[in-house]
């Protein structure tokens, strides 16, 4: 019983997480590729390292903006810029994990049309 524990816990800590503008403090574990149809979206996708798997070789945060993406354009005030928000997101996701420095997350600037095989990998 303990093992199956530990193998739900390894996989639950493991399992790639994305946020969605403005909301870095409420980040998805399940989602698809429906979620960049909304050309209004900034999404950033966190993933963990994870050694012999593939598009896991370092520990990685994707960031996605839609073409339609405005900052300005969110009703509520929001005090996060991109950048500040990205750091958010980071942390969130990584800030328990003393083992890692989060200024050692490799962040990649996704285009819009043209995404990478490595974020798309992680999208079901």
């Amino acid at each position: 019983m303990d093992e199956y524990q530990d193998e739900v816990a390894q996989e639950k800590w493991l399992k790639p997480k994305l946020f969605s503008y403005p909301d870095w403090d409420a980040p998805v574990a399940v989602f698809d590729f429906e979620e960049l149809e909304n050309t209004e979206a900034m999404l950033v996708l966190c993933v963990r390292k994870a050694v012999g798997e593939e598009y896991r070789s370092e520990d990685t945060c994707y960031v996605w903006c839609g073409p339609d993406f405005d900052i300005n354009a969110f009703e509520e005030a929001v005090d996060l810029d991109e950048s500040q928000f990205v750091q958010k997101c980071i942390k969130k996701y990584w800030g328990e994990d003393r083992s890692i420095e989060l200024s050692k997350v490799k962040i990649v600037n996704e285009q819009y049309d043209a995404t990478s095989e490595a974020f798309t990998y992680f999208f079901d």
